[in-house]
């Protein structure tokens, strides 16, 4: 352990605002009572895997899913939602609150709601998440606790050591505030065997759910959903990437091995443990970074598929990784669809995000994903401060080569903290702090890219092409047109028009699809159909 205890006048645990030692209350506990808060997350797996280890552990545990997520219309909490939770968390009477800061734009709301839980409870908060992991000394100013790195073993000692009345001092993962100071241990250890890890608990009822005014308890508030998110492994095979998260968490393990996969058997286990509790389950979405491609797990995979689960799913490849043959095998058993990262050309792939990837390569892929007829969806970022007005008309001419049909996942760039993006784009005096998420909140608006967002003329322009191009019904020789014209570049507000009602049609034909397959909700259509911030595809 390496232990950097820093030396300060303890916080005053009677004032609210301030974090400080008010944990020290539980030591010698036995029957703690435990509330995580997910805020604007309700597909917050890590929550229901915390709460699932905590529980086998004699631990009282409570839910509580604060707002659901919306694309790209993000909002404050109201102050009647803010009460509602208050209200809750007082029913509850936890002796401890964790709050899931998943992205550091959430810390200013995240650290209004600590303040006034401490306030109206007494309760010390726990901070986990990214921001928690990439912004630990930030996380400190509010949390009395901080887990930094995977959050299990860490919190599963942390409230282990608090029941037996042990000293916390050595636990890695863990910073939290002592008498003199912060107590900085060591990073949580990666989890080596995924295996020894419980599902995610979706059956329990201490869960509730706070959303526009409203309070649902009860059953879990996604097993109404159609789709099971799950992940097989944790990590990513190229962890090179600078715009990800991952180039965050992979710099804090060097040495360690950071992509880590489960068992075909305990993935399918926890598969039919879903189908048990999801009662519109129609599909299954594995969520990983890079779907596991080891030779003898995607055997293993491809032959117990059919026989055990037999629905339909889709995954994550890179064109590293994409082949003819395993497309024709994971079609064979139930593949629907594969999204694949394309990000930009080779050029700035290389230059700027740290991606070996060939525009070739991604062609290749392409055309063996076209031949296998699973359905695509392609990954796209915009918005990145060096692009030339070459490199713009490059990515169209690429994507223009990509055969119909497919979708277009369009991002919009955004810079974690400590990303390695980040910190190079800040070298070189191309962006500053408050161009960082966290200072910055641009998430809230455009993590996905829609066409009402504010852009310079030339990037509506181009924005608007990348929108229109995934259209089969729009000709291809009508964008290399528009493209060439260099009236609408400098006016491109028709091409813009034609890109949103394309848009429009596309989305229309989509939600047409999930409605005869059965996976369309109110869920769904409240989070992505907003007019006013239409996400494209």
């Amino acid at each position: 352990m390496d232990n950097d205890t820093k030396l300060e006048t303890p916080h005053d645990t009677s004032d609210p605002t301030r974090p400080g030692t008010r944990w020290n209350a539980l030591s010698g506990k036995p029957d703690l009572t435990i509330a995580f808060v997910s805020l604007y997350v309700i597909e917050n797996t890590g929550i229901r895997l915390l709460a699932s280890i905590l529980r086998n552990a004699g631990v009282k545990v409570h839910e509580v899913y604060f707002k659901d997520w919306v694309t790209n219309r993000v909002e404050p909490p109201s102050e009647d939602d803010i009460g509602l939770l208050i209200s809750e968390l007082k029913q509850i009477n936890p002796d401890l609150v964790g709050i899931s800061v998943r992205a550091s734009a959430f810390h200013r709301i995240a650290a209004d709601l600590s303040i006034r839980i401490r306030s109206a409870l007494g309760t010390p908060i726990l901070w986990g998440g990214m921001h928690a992991s990439s912004c630990p000394d930030k996380a400190a100013e509010v949390a009395d606790l901080i887990c930094i790195g995977e959050a299990e073993l860490a919190i599963a000692a942390l409230v282990e050591a608090l029941r037996l009345g042990k000293p916390i001092d050595a636990i890695d993962g863990l910073w939290f505030h002592g008498e003199h100071g912060v107590v900085k241990n060591s990073n949580a250890q990666l989890i080596s065997d995924l295996d020894s890890l419980p599902f995610p608990d979706y059956h329990s009822h201490d869960k509730t759910f706070i959303e526009a005014g409203h309070v649902y308890h009860g059953n879990d508030p996604c097993t109404r959903e159609a789709i099971y998110l799950v992940m097989g492994s944790r990590g990513c095979p190229f962890p090179s990437c600078t715009f990800c998260s991952n180039s965050v968490v992979h710099k804090m393990y060097p040495g360690q091995k950071f992509h880590r996969t489960r068992s075909v058997t305990h993935i399918l286990d926890e598969i039919r443990y879903a189908c048990k509790h999801f009662t519109r389950l129609k599909r299954i979405r594995f969520d990983d970074e890079e779907f596991p491609t080891q030779a003898d797990w995607f055997d293993a995979f491809c032959d117990r598929w059919p026989k055990e689960i037999g629905l339909p799913f889709e995954i994550h490849m890179d064109p590293r990784v994409v082949t003819a043959d395993r497309l024709e095998r994971l079609k064979a058993i139930g593949l629907h669809t594969i999204f694949m990262g394309i990000q930009h050309t080779e050029q700035i792939n290389r230059s700027l995000y740290g991606r070996n990837v060939s525009d070739e390569q991604v062609l290749e892929a392409a055309r063996a994903i076209h031949a296998s007829g699973v359905h695509a969806g392609y990954q796209v970022i915009l918005d990145d401060p060096v692009s030339t007005s070459d490199d713009k008309q490059r990515l169209l001419d690429l994507l223009l080569k990509l055969p119909h049909p497919y979708e277009m996942v369009l991002f919009s760039l955004t810079l974690y903290p400590g990303s390695a993006i980040a910190d190079d784009l800040k070298q070189c005096n191309l962006i500053v702090d408050a161009d960082i998420e966290g200072e910055q909140t641009k998430v809230f608006r455009q993590f996905r890219v829609d066409l009402s967002y504010p852009r310079p003329t030339e990037d509506r322009f181009w924005t608007a092409l990348y929108v229109l191009v995934s259209k089969s019904f729009i000709p291809k020789s009508l964008l290399r047109g528009i493209a060439a014209n260099n009236f609408l570049r400098r006016h491109p507000l028709p091409v813009t028009l034609l890109a949103y009602v394309a848009n429009v049609l596309k989305l229309g034909i989509m939600g047409m699809g999930l409605l005869i397959r059965g996976e369309l909700s109110l869920a769904v259509i409240r989070r992505w159909l907003t007019f006013k911030s239409l996400v494209t595809y």
